[in-house]
């Protein structure tokens, strides 16, 4: 009995020596990654690529976004827009006498996670009121998203609402994987969009042509 009341406190010291060892510093940090932003946002510039907006060039549009649930429906709504604009369309509000109204529908606008772990997972460790996990030590492991877009866009006259045009489902998707070999790692390849060395502007992922010369 007296001698586990004289280990005990050394235990106590040992593992608050072990567990302070290394200092941190507090961050806040978005609830979603930039990698899970940019797998959508990808997912979603290849399926809107597919997209033939040509009835609109010369024309007033209003793009009304009633219709669209996903998770990020404003960088859609915003890139169709865009397109608009790039194929000759005049972008104005629904009280603007628009001559087109674009309704654009998404069916899916998320990312799918698969992974495979050969090793040692983490594993949650509690000792007097205090969880601590041990480190992953993975011999082998991946890990894969892959950001899935299907859209569908359809025009028609503000007038009488008679059918223009419709994109039919378009299908878009973006993909990264991680790797894991004896503990090195991770090892990341995707097909996202690389922003160029030489410039910090926008990327173009849309194969978007300008508007018509006047």
């Amino acid at each position: 009995m007296k001698l586990e009341r004289r280990i005990l406190p050394l235990l106590v010291v040992l593992l608050t020596a072990i567990m302070t060892g290394c200092g941190t510093m507090s961050r806040s940090l978005p609830a979603r990654t930039a990698q899970e932003q940019l797998l959508i946002s990808a997912a979603a510039d290849r399926a809107l690529a597919r997209v033939d907006l040509a009835p609109v060039e010369g024309k007033n549009v209003f793009v009304d976004q009633t219709f669209l649930e996903a998770y990020d429906a404003p960088y859609v709504v915003g890139k169709l827009r865009n397109a608009v604009s790039f194929y000759g369309g005049r972008l104005v509000k629904a009280d603007e006498n628009p001559d087109i109204i674009v309704e654009p529908r998404s069916g899916g606008l998320s990312i799918n996670e698969t992974g495979f772990l050969l090793g040692i997972p983490s594993i949650p460790i509690f000792f007097l009121g205090t969880g601590v996990e041990t480190p992953e030590l993975p011999f082998f492991k991946f890990e894969r998203q892959k950001g899935i877009a299907k859209v569908s866009v359809f025009g028609y006259k503000a007038d009488n609402r008679q059918l223009l045009f419709s994109s039919g489902v378009r299908m878009g998707s973006s993909r990264a994987t991680s790797y894991w070999i004896f503990l090195i790692g991770p090892l990341t390849f995707d097909n996202l969009p690389k922003l160029p060395k030489e410039t910090s502007g926008y990327v173009y992922t849309l194969e978007e042509r300008p508007p018509p010369a006047d």
